[in-house]
């Protein structure tokens, strides 16, 4: 019986000691493309009846670091993969075990009701840069653009134009497909975040290269917004009214007349599965765009420059949006309407296109302070100016993607646009040379013009059936006229003349264009690829310049100028061949090339009989390479060589007259510019804090730079030096603007956004910079009365930028949503020639901002903008101020599911809103002030009405995602660059 004791007691300590072992359980969450799942959620159970829970890191690994039994049970499961549970008997020695693999599989189940249980704000994909909206909480009927505003690395201007990483977005579609023909802002400030799954940033190389895989040259940033799945069936519409008034303090005692201000704003969005219908109406005068035409509006600020203001009006009564407001130069009366269509008409042909029509008229005031700096003889021009601008613009493209079957696709687009303006202006303008004023006039001018463009586009891909091989045709031809009519009548004051007071000019431009481009790949292994491609492109240019002008005998008749009249047609041709060599692996991808591009132009000046041609050989590398170390952790480097071939007018070996204090002589010497850009870009992204950090690197560096050398002319020739001369009447008191070759030019910068959130994003801490240098040449000579000429003159302008800011948001639902921040921002040019008029400039600004708004009472809304701006370094002639800008409006919702919406609003409350900006270039410095939008106040009414089948996700505490993939919604389409494949 004692043995059968003995025998109990070791069975029991063995089971004690069993099930007291721990060890250490580790593995790793994997897709079929054996890609990493981080956040995947793993629950782990044993025999004992423990459980216990992790989430796979940013590499989709996990760790159980204390596990008891012999026996566990794991369940594992990721949003937009099939759950998954195993099984699995641990070894008795009780070391620490480390399991195969884990594969989930996608999940092809259609969603019905969805809970999110937190949200994976981000995903990297190559070329994509993938943001949930879910994760960036807005208000119910906000406009999307208040989502980007949120999002870390996109930057909202006051203009509404929209930056990653500090380029500008260029284009916007909607599931893939371009929407009102790419207009950023059509879609930003109308387009619910409430149909939006995600919001993509995209480097976009083109069609051709979404198609083959092959990416070279320099990708453009488009923005593309995924419908979601519950949202594809409905409508939505919203439409607002509103009227207030100026209120303008008085002047010098005088009161001042406050016009009338109106808004009038309608959207409609209907979606039928494939379908898709929207309409934009616009009608106010509160400076609100709902179309962009050609640059976007806003202070000019060319390269090297820095712009500054304190904000303006805009949105003014934009259902749900945050109460932002432009920085529109001027004042404009707007007036636009717009239709874009989409549907899928049968199983293979799916079509996509829009128009839109706008007719504004913008009031300008402007002064503009130019400094043409010179080793001797600088000059200053100020310009003030009163302009009236009423464009018209009409905007149509269609698309047609046909594909009848997996290997073959075809898509081709007619484009047709229309601009239109009539313009009159008033300038009082003013040469100075030291500080003496040589010239100055009064410009009374009258100008129209119309410039209709054609265009036809497309290309079919064919890939080989049960190969890698793909072959591309693709071609365009577009046609582009210009018919413009000026009148200006010059009244000098001060200096002699070079031109007559009273001119009529008729300019007529065409220029035609055809090419033909095609792309062959050929597998050379399993994951290496050789591509061959061609293009060919042939422009023809006309240009046809008469002026007019008064006889003296006769002030009633008009004869013809020949000195300010100008025509000349030319022909530039370019072939371009070139091999790609690309590798496609699980973690990466590389590519390697090279092109060789002959070109010639050839061109004739038919008003001085001057024939002018020339031909150039580039060779254009170009090199990618990316590597996505997991879905969260991803590095990108491109390199590409650009050749851009000097303009007919920087060419043509004569003297252009066109603008008399500004002529113009081409150098038939001219070579091509050749640009070497280098970029490297690291993004991460942390799933257990939600930490988000960006950085990028640029440099670009050209050989050959086409710039300016400046010949100031003195205000008066001697008898003797026009006796020996007598052209040099024409030269009095000008600038002439030469064109040579130089090296030294580079431009370097770099961009960084770190983004801390916590409390589940209820705050968020993020700090970006973006800093550039530019070293830029210029040349100026200076001829004296004595018609002599100094040796010329070498001007290195190197400037540096750097804008660092940092902001604290906090977004607590249905309670507040408010961010305070601080900019600082300096522009610093130093010049290598310091003489007279040839002054550094350094221009900085500090602006610290509270904008936000809080709910209060359920239904009612106190929104507020505010921004303090320090402006430093500008000229004291344009009496630049240190605005306070402040936006209110105060918002109450009511009607059944809040359709209704009123508010009462005041902009600029302390009515110190202007618009400034300064550039650089070469030996010239720039500085604007214009006026904007004073202060007003605007009651408005917001009717929405929208009805869509489904259920939204509704959001809890937690983890997971909603996967939009990048794929399209149900409205179908191609992947978001566009390509079938």
């Amino acid at each position: 019986m004692k043995y059968l004791y003995l025998i109990l007691v070791v069975v029991c300590l063995n089971t004690f000691n069993a099930s007291a072992q721990q060890r250490s359980i580790s593995g790793t969450i994997i897709d079929s493309t054996k890609l990493s799942l981080p956040g995947s959620n793993i629950k782990l159970r044993n025999e004992l009846g423990d459980s216990t829970v992790t989430i796979a890191d940013v590499n989709g690994k996990f760790t159980f670091p204390s596990v008891k039994g012999s026996k566990i049970t794991l369940v594992i499961s990721s949003i937009g993969y099939d759950g998954l549970i195993k099984h699995y008997n641990l070894p008795a020695d009780g070391k620490a075990v480390v399991l195969d693999p884990i594969l989930l599989k996608s999940s092809i189940r259609q969603l019905g009701q969805v809970t999110i249980v937190g949200v994976n704000p981000v995903v990297f994909k190559e070329d994509t840069v993938q943001y949930s909206v879910l994760a960036y909480k807005v208000r119910e009927n906000a406009p999307i653009e208040d989502v980007l505003k949120k999002i870390p690395g996109l930057d909202v201007a006051k203009d509404g134009t929209v930056s990653s990483q500090g380029k500008q977005i260029t284009k916007v579609r909607v599931n893939g497909k371009d929407f009102f023909g790419g207009d950023v802002q059509s879609a930003t400030k109308n387009l619910p975040a409430d149909v939006i799954e995600s919001v993509q940033i995209i480097d976009d190389y083109g069609d051709q290269a979404n198609l083959t895989g092959v990416k070279t040259g320099e990708p453009a940033k488009i923005l593309n917004f995924t419908i979601r799945k519950d949202k594809n069936y409905g409508y939505f519409g919203q439409a607002t009214a509103g009227d207030g008034r100026d209120w303008l303090p008085k002047q010098d005692g005088a009161d001042v007349k406050n016009d009338n201000r109106y808004i009038g704003l309608v959207n409609f969005f209907k979606f039928k599965g494939d379908q898709q219908i929207s309409v934009l109406g616009n009608l106010n005068n509160t400076n609100v765009n709902t179309f962009s035409y050609g640059a976007a509006t806003g202070a000019a600020a060319g390269g090297g420059g820095f712009g500054g203001g304190g904000g303006g009006r805009g949105n003014a009564a934009r259902g749900g949006s945050s109460g932002s407001t432009t920085n529109a130069n001027g004042i404009t009366n707007a007036r636009s309407i717009g239709l874009n269509f989409r549907d899928q008409w049968g199983k293979t042909l799916s079509v996509y296109g829009s128009y839109s029509f706008s007719n504004n008229t913008t009031y300008t005031n402007s002064t503009t302070l130019q400094n043409n700096n010179s080793e001797i003889n600088s000059s200053q021009s100020t310009q003030k100016s009163q302009e009236t601008n009423t464009p018209t613009n009409h905007r149509f493209n269609f698309n047609l993607e046909w594909k009848p079957d997996t290997l073959n696709y075809l898509k081709v687009t007619p484009t047709f646009t229309y601009t239109g303006t009539d313009i009159t202006s008033i300038e009082d303008q003013s040469l100075s040379r030291k500080g003496i004023t040589s010239l100055a006039y009064t410009s009374n001018s009258v100008s129209n013009s119309t410039a209709p463009s054609y265009g036809l586009n497309g290309f079919f891909n064919h890939r080989f059936k049960n190969s890698k091989r793909n072959l591309l045709i693709g071609f365009n031809v577009s046609t582009n006229k210009s018919s413009q009519f000026d009148n200006p009548i010059n009244d000098y004051t001060v200096g002699v003349t070079n031109s007559p007071a009273n001119q009529v000019i008729y300019t007529d431009s065409r220029t035609n264009t055809y090419g033909l481009n095609m792309s062959y790949q050929e597998p050379i292994g399993k994951v290496s690829f050789l591509e061959l491609n061609y293009a060919f492109n042939h422009n023809f240019t006309s240009s046809d310049k008469e002026t007019d002008t008064l006889y003296t005998s006769n002030p009633d008749l008009y004869h013809n100028y020949a000195l300010l009249s100008n025509s000349y047609n030319y022909t530039f041709t370019t072939n371009r061949f070139g091999l790609n060599y690309r590798v496609v692996e699980k973690k990466y991808n590389l590519t390697l090339g090279v092109g060789a591009q002959p070109a010639k132009l050839d061109g004739v000046n038919l008003t001085n009989n001057v024939s002018t041609s020339v031909s150039t050989f580039n060779i254009i590398p170009a090199a990618s390479f990316n590597y996505n170390f997991s879905r969260s952790q991803a590095l990108r480097f491109n390199y590409n060589g650009s050749s851009n071939q000097p303009a007919f007018n920087q060419l043509q070996p004569v003297i252009d007259f066109s603008n008399a204090l500004y002529p113009v002589q081409g150098n038939p010497n001219l070579n091509p510019e050749f640009t070497n850009n280098l970029s490297l870009r690291y993004n991460a992204f942390s799933f257990q804090t939600g930490n988000i950090f960006l950085v990028g690197l640029n440099f670009s560096q050209t050989d050959n730079k086409i710039v300016q050398n400046i010949i100031n002319y003195a205000p008066n020739f001697t008898a003797a030096a026009i006796a020996a001369d007598p052209s040099l009447i024409n030269f009095r008191n000008t600038t002439l603007v030469k064109y040579l070759n130089t090296s030294g030019y580079y431009t370097a910068g770099a961009n960084l956004i770190y983004s801390k959130p916590w409390k589940e994003r209820r705050y968020t801490l993020t700090f970006n910079a973006k800093a550039t240098y530019t070293n830029n040449i210029g040349f100026s000579q200076s001829v004296d009365s004595l018609n002599v000429m100094t040796p010329i003159a070498k001007n290195i302008a190197k400037t540096i930028s750097l804008i660092p800011r940092l902001g604290f948001r906090t977004n607590i639902t249905d309670i507040i949503d408010a961010e305070l921040y601080g900019k600082y921002t300096v522009s610093k040019t130093n010049n290598s020639l310091t003489t007279l008029g040839n002054q550094n400039t350094n221009i900085r600004s500090v602006e610290l901002g509270l904008n936000g708004k809080n709910y209060v009472w359920k239904d009612w809304t106190i929104s507020y903008d505010y921004t303090k701006t320090l402006n430093y370094g500008y000229d004291a002639a344009l009496n630049i101020k240190n605005p306070n800008i402040l936006n209110t409006y105060l918002e109450r919702r009511f009607l059944k599911d809040h359709r209704g919406t009123l508010r009462l609003a005041a902009y600029d409350l302390f009515n110190e809103n202007t618009g400034f900006a300064t550039t650089t270039n070469g030996s010239t410095v720039t500085q604007t002030n214009v006026n904007r939008l004073g202060r007003y106040y605007l009651l408005t009414f917001t009717l929405r009405l929208q009805k869509f089948s489904g259920k939204a996700p509704s959001a809890d505490p937690g983890r997971g995602m909603r996967d939009g993939g990048g794929k399209p919604g149900g409205m179908g389409g191609p992947a978001p660059g566009g390509g079938p494949f």
